[in-house]
């Protein structure tokens, strides 16, 4: 499949500090998540291991929302260019693109997580229920994001769900690369805690960038139409 996205399709101007109030709520939302890993090093014992399956599942919850947002976005394709499976993506194509997104991602997501249990696998140990509750918090915080900045700021109306399609991976991909080197690094030194703290305030700092730059860009293209 051969996709080429155009630009943002003009958008209404919105009030100045909107956008500043609901990514300060958001931005909350994800710190507290990202505190989740603290939280199992301090308390529950968790090690590098344990750390990156939980980093690895955020895959699932980011593809998750990713699915709503596609279902969810009115903006106009007007894209002639994107194709699927040799024809051009049009407003009826949403229903396959998103089966098409759904296999895709999950392959992506798939080969991620057998690195992961294959590089830090060996270090796991104990209950999932606590992963199991850290990951709620994840899904509570991207759904605050999703709210507040998707459907609350307007996004859906101007977006378009073909542009939704490679937008989790430049962030996901950047992000996990270098968790994945500064998991191997806190492996390698038997998963100190200075290292796990390194690791968690690295991984929040790159998230936090990301989600400032993913919606501020969305912003500036609403000023420039």
């Amino acid at each position: 499949m051969e996709i080429q996205l155009s630009p943002p399709p003009s958008q209404p101007e919105s009030k100045p500090g909107t956008l500043i109030t609901k990514l300060r709520a958001s931005s909350l939302a994800l710190i507290v998540a990202n505190l989740v890993p603290l939280a199992g090093v301090i308390w529950l014992g968790w090690n590098v291991s344990w750390i990156m399956v939980f980093y690895w599942s955020e895959n699932l919850v980011v593809g998750f929302f990713n699915v709503i947002k596609m279902r969810r976005a009115q903006g106009p394709v007007g894209n002639p260019s994107m194709t699927l499976n040799g024809r051009p993506v049009t407003v009826d194509s949403r229903r396959a693109l998103i089966i098409f997104f759904i296999i895709h991602y999950g392959g992506f997501t798939l080969g991620h997580g057998v690195f992961v249990f294959v590089l830090f696998g060996a270090g796991l140990r104990g209950s999932f229920t606590q992963f199991l509750m850290g990951l709620l918090i994840l899904l509570v915080s991207h759904g605050i994001s999703y709210r507040r900045n998707f459907i609350g700021q307007g996004e859906y109306l101007k977006v378009s769900f073909a542009t939704l399609f490679w937008r989790p991976y430049g962030r996901v991909i950047v992000m996990h690369i270098t968790i994945l080197l500064g998991g191997a690094w806190a492996q390698a030194r038997g998963s100190p805690v200075y290292a796990l703290l390194v690791l968690i305030g690295l991984k929040t700092l790159i998230d936090l960038i990301a989600h400032w730059i993913e919606h501020r860009k969305f912003q500036k293209s609403v000023s420039m139409n």
